[in-house]
């Protein structure tokens, strides 16, 4: 027994050594090894061939996938076949053991593929958060939780994310400085083949891009407050287009509005140094200004107010000029207002002068009197003018 198990091993050895599909023949009917009767024919031989066959290959495929040639063998192994079925029985093992083995392999390499993919995707990650908080890892330490594949992955990710995170930065100022000098993007072959070099140069040519359209737009618009405000027709340039035909009527509206505001200002002020109305000879052809100035004049409702005030400061003896804070700035106001007080101061001195004569009291007191007026009313002009 124990001779006849050597031989089979030693045949199964010489078989699986051997390139099993061009062993793989049907015998011929005529053969004794099945000691089969005349009447068996060639198709009740290759049913048998495969019975055997497939046997073999079952066998042989879980311990190819198993990684342990003949595990599936015992003790009676062989012991019921001729040595040509036995032969029949090894090649579908053999092919069945290379078969599991084969799957065995690519099943450890897809395993692998994806702990690497795994690996790679965090890694990638956290290098690109590193590069952005400037917390770059010079050695990066393994995780002993994760397989060493994972581990290899992860640190390829990680300098992967750190070199194109530099070549990022490099390819967004060199597509800001594309975007100021020309209106079309061409993404050069060394950033185009990764999307955060092809994004961060698209998105360096766009800012440059929106930083000159931005100058364009406030250089139109420039020159349509200026046309606006000089009441001139609207005449937008031949090259403002689109969003810069915008800008430049938006300025001609904005300086339309305010030469209206400043105008009605005018008017305004105007009533402090008129008692009546009186178009300027500047808008006398430009109705539409004019009728701002005049609603300027007719809005001023502080004249009567202010001109009674003042008159009654400089009528109160002792009492200093004194420009309510509201009209301080606006020079028309202060104007009326001295205008005003010195009126009240003349008739402050009349009625004391009267007083004076009419109860016999020397003229001596009226020159000093007077002196005094003349005294503050110098340093009432000097604190005027400063």
């Amino acid at each position: 027994m124990k001779k006849k198990l050597a031989v089979i091993s030693t045949a199964c050895l010489l078989i699986l050594a051997s390139d099993p599909v061009s062993s793989y023949a049907i015998p011929d009917s005529s053969s004794d090894v099945l000691d089969q009767p005349t009447s068996v024919t060639n198709e009740d031989v290759k049913a048998i061939f495969d019975s055997l066959y497939q046997e073999g290959y079952s066998l042989g495929e879980e311990d190819g996938y198993a990684e342990k040639k003949f595990d599936q063998f015992d003790q009676t192994t062989g012991l019921d076949k001729s040595s040509e079925e036995f032969t029949w029985f090894m090649m579908g093992y053999t092919v069945g053991y290379k078969k599991g083995q084969q799957q065995k392999e690519e099943e450890l390499k897809t395993e692998q593929e994806n702990e690497m993919t795994a690996g790679e995707e965090e890694g990638y990650q956290q290098g690109v958060l590193d590069y952005k908080h400037a917390t770059i890892q010079s050695e990066i330490d393994p995780f002993p939780s994760k397989s060493a594949d994972w581990n290899k992955g992860y640190v390829q990710g990680y300098k992967k994310a750190i070199s194109l995170m530099d070549l990022s930065v490099k390819a967004k100022k060199e597509g800001y400085d594309q975007g100021l000098e020309n209106d079309s993007m061409s993404v050069p072959s060394m950033y185009d083949d990764e999307d955060v070099t092809r994004q961060a140069f698209t998105e360096g040519f766009e800012t440059a891009q929106a930083e000159v359209l931005n100058q364009q737009k406030k250089q139109f618009e420039k020159q349509g407050y200026v046309q606006g405000y000089h009441d001139l027709p609207l005449e937008v340039p031949a090259e403002a287009e689109g969003e810069l035909q915008t800008a430049f009527e938006q300025g001609y509206e904005k300086g339309e509005k305010q030469k209206q505001k400043d105008v009605k200002a005018d008017g305004y002020d105007s009533a402090f140094t008129y008692q009546t109305y009186r178009a300027p000879k500047s808008l006398q052809d430009k109705p539409e200004l004019v009728k701002w100035y005049k609603a300027g004049f007719y809005s001023n409702k502080d004249v009567k107010s202010l001109q009674q005030k003042a008159y009654k400061d400089g009528w109160k003896l002792g009492k200093e000029m004194s420009v309510p804070k509201k009209y301080k700035q606006n020079k028309a106001a202060v104007s009326m207002y001295k205008k005003y007080f010195e009126q009240g101061q003349k008739k402050q001195d009349k009625t004391v002068s009267h007083i004076l004569l009419g109860s016999g009291i020397v003229l001596t007191l009226v020159a000093l009197i007077t002196l005094w007026r003349l005294r503050r009313r110098k340093n009432e002009d000097t604190t005027l003018d400063s």
